[in-house]
């Protein structure tokens, strides 16, 4: 007679899915935990299967299964997994084990597992991170012992092992398990061409065929879980223009993924270059700051200027308060508060429009369809703001070597003005203040890179450092002027 025996933690807020802490809270991890071990409980529930509970931890928390339940025994996976294989070959003829939290595990494999048994000595379901969900044997067969669990090499030294006991084995489709992030997405569209596409500071990028699938972990404007929501629906608004991608579909909460994603258009090409595609990107620009529409549901920011320097001072009090924090940077810096202060914030919007504000290079791709990206923070404001946001320093020398020369600036306007006017006065002002952004940015996240940041990287805070030295706000200055 076959007997499954079903494999699993008993699920607590500590134990589930450790390998996505950073992604998931504990309680979203304990309940992607449980979905899973009763997705697949369903299946040894089976009439034609008889079944056993394994568990490792307190049976109170595995008590929403029902059946037969034996606590593990052992000193590591190996030993835990061979002692449960050993105890019921004692009694039944073939065994499957099995993990309880597998994402894609079907009756099929269970079947198949037993049937070829009849001419192998062993079956194993693969997973994709180099080990395996299932294993069955017939025999009292040691593949365990000596083996080096939560490896990429667990199926590889295993077969080795097979092969030296001279057995047979028979593998399986492979079967997938949750521990990445690529995992979840993978398991929420049932389809493994999923791909990683680079991330931004807020948000998590990956590709799927001709669809973007984008996460957002957390809003720079307030809008906390409401964030992804509004740049869906700024997409959806700037679909008229004919330079951003489509938006395809937003989810408020998926089946394996708890947190809003939202699928897009996957446009093919590569960042703008500032030295071959500046008329390119004039083109775009204009194509969105001349969009008309309705704007009741954007952000507006009827005194952009107050509305920038309130940000400014939010984000450089992280680093004001910060302990290791360089004293003559900070009085740099709050000398360029000073100067942008005395500059006037009162202004209002004159001609409104809709900007992204948050326009370096990587949110252009050039390809045979150019468009504008990652619309995350689209508001109401003046062509000037993006304008200068695009031009200024602490955004070209962001992702590349590049710092525009003043006449640089000029020609790429005269382009743009083109297709629409632009107050070269406002634009000077948005220049210092758009510089000041970046620094200030800069200073906050040189606090959370100390903290852990979770979407970080080297590069990134190579160029922080770089635009919190005083060679490179020294440099800035020639931008504050009244």
């Amino acid at each position: 007679m076959n007997r499954i025996i079903f494999f699993s933690k008993a699920p607590n807020l500590i134990n589930s899915k450790t390998r996505l802490e950073k992604f998931l809270n504990e309680n979203e991890r304990l309940e992607l935990m449980r979905k899973l071990i009763k997705q697949n409980y369903k299946l040894v529930e089976d009439k034609n299967f008889s079944s056993i509970i394994y568990y490792y931890g307190d049976l109170s928390n595995i008590a929403f299964l029902e059946g037969q339940k034996t606590p593990q025994s052992g000193n590591d996976l190996g030993e835990k997994m061979k002692n449960a294989i050993y105890n019921e070959l004692d009694i039944y003829s073939k065994v499957a084990l099995f993990g309880s939290d597998l994402e894609n595990l079907s009756k099929n494999h269970i079947e198949e597992a037993f049937k070829k048994l009849d001419n192998f000595d062993i079956v194993i379901a693969p997973s994709k991170d180099g080990g395996y969900g299932l294993v069955a044997m017939k025999e009292k067969i040691d593949i365990f012992t000596n083996i080096k669990y939560s490896t990429p090499f667990v199926l590889e030294d295993t077969i080795k092992q097979i092969n030296k006991l001279k057995k047979t084995y028979y593998l399986l489709d492979p079967i997938r398990d949750i521990d990445t992030i690529s995992d979840l997405i993978i398991a929420e569209f049932d389809n493994d061409n999923v791909t990683e596409l680079g991330h931004g500071e807020y948000n998590l990028n990956y590709r799927l065929n001709n669809e973007v699938i984008r996460i957002n972990l957390a809003s720079q404007i307030g809008l906390g879980e409401k964030q992804l929501k509004y740049e869906y629906d700024a997409l959806k608004v700037l679909e008229k223009s004919g330079v951003t991608p489509k938006p395809y579909k937003f989810y408020e909460k998926g089946k394996f993924l708890p947190k809003s994603f939202m699928t897009m258009e996957y446009v093919e090409g590569r960042p703008l270059n500032y030295k071959s595609d500046m008329d390119i990107a004039a083109k775009l620009l204009s194509s969105v700051h001349n969009l008309r529409g309705e704007y009741d549901n954007f952000i507006c920011a009827k005194k952009p200027f107050q509305s920038m320097f309130d940000e400014f001072v939010s984000m450089f009090s992280y680093y004001q308060a910060y302990e290791n924090k360089d004293l003559e940077v900070e009085a740099k810096i709050n000398k360029f508060l000073n100067i942008a202060k005395s500059s006037g914030l009162d202004a209002e919007i004159k001609k409104p429009c809709i900007i992204n504000t948050e326009l370096n290079n990587r949110n252009f791709i050039i390809g045979k369809h150019p468009v504008i990206i990652d619309w995350e923070k689209p508001i109401i404001g003046e062509c000037e703001q993006d304008l200068a946001h695009f031009l200024v320093p602490t955004t070209t020398n962001w992702k590349t070597d590049t710092i525009l020369t003043e006449e640089e600036m000029l020609l790429f306007l005269k382009v743009y003005e083109q297709y629409r006017k632009v107050d070269y006065d406002k634009l000077y002002k948005y220049l210092m203040f758009n510089s000041l952004r970046g620094i200030t940015w800069c200073s906050m996240a040189k606090v959370e890179y100390e903290k852990g940041r979770f979407l970080s990287n080297d590069d990134t805070l190579a160029k922080i450092n770089k635009f919190l030295s005083l060679e490179f706000l020294n440099m800035l200055e020639k931008f504050y002027r009244i």
